[in-house]
């Protein structure tokens, strides 16, 4: 039986049973009653017969005063990343769902200075979709399990930097409010904890890899790196 945090109860154990539908096993539960108790939310990812799951794709629009504003809506995807907690965070990335046209006012606007001519441009935007320029790096905000512990398909969104973004989230159902909020550093707001309905796409391996890597670069640049309490996460 595989280790971890259930995904209803936010029990840890050594012990829990992986859930055996759609969703390859992403949810982990103490028992039969916490799957059951859970699966209103997980059912969004780990859908039954001909039932599909949550569709991760869109398009963002862009308000006046937006750096796109002038552009078309961009086509892009929510992907469930791991945080340096262990727990979940979100990236938006550019998304080929409608295809590569969509994406070159983007590729235009971003690699203006290094595009010499219309095919540069077409190899700028399938590089972006294949998820090498994201849309927005993060849209959540890592929560120190001391602070608030979450379980293990909740993170904390920015609606501060990101409100566009989170609203879109909720819009498509990609997100759910679960009603918690927390208060993070020097904002003044609490910010909203919400599930995501969308499978994790790493692990805290590659997680604790990246981050090394990382501090290796900055430190040979002769940069130093700052060390946050609990889970090993580091900037």
């Amino acid at each position: 039986m595989p280790s971890g945090t259930c995904s209803n109860c936010c029990r840890e154990a050594s012990t829990l049973l992986k859930c055996k539908g759609k969703c390859g096993g992403d949810a982990l539960y103490c028992n039969r009653s916490c799957q059951k108790a859970d699966w209103k939310m997980h059912k969004k990812m780990c859908p039954v017969g001909d039932n599909s799951a949550q569709k991760l794709t869109f398009e963002m629009s862009h308000p006046p005063g937006h750096p796109f504003a002038d552009l078309p809506d961009a086509p892009v995807q929510a992907v469930r990343r791991m945080d340096g907690y262990g727990g979940s965070g979100m990236t938006i990335l550019f998304s080929d769902h409608l295809g590569i046209e969509p994406l070159l006012p983007y590729a235009d606007e971003l690699f203006s200075y290094c595009c010499d001519d219309e095919q540069d441009k077409r190899e700028k935007a399938i590089w972006m979709s294949e998820g090498n320029y994201p849309y927005e790096a993060h849209v959540t905000t890592s929560v120190d399990p001391n602070v608030m512990k979450l379980k293990p398909e909740e993170a904390c969104f920015n609606t501060e930097k990101y409100g566009d973004v989170v609203n879109a989230l909720l819009q498509h159902g990609i997100i759910e409010d679960t009603g918690k909020k927390v208060q993070i550093g020097y904002y003044s707001v609490k910010f909203p904890i919400c599930r995501i309905h969308a499978p994790q796409t790493d692990n805290i391996d590659e997680i604790r890899k990246q981050h090394k890597e990382r501090e290796e670069m900055l430190a040979r640049m002769g940069f130093e790196t700052m060390h946050l309490g609990g889970g090993g996460a580091r900037r």
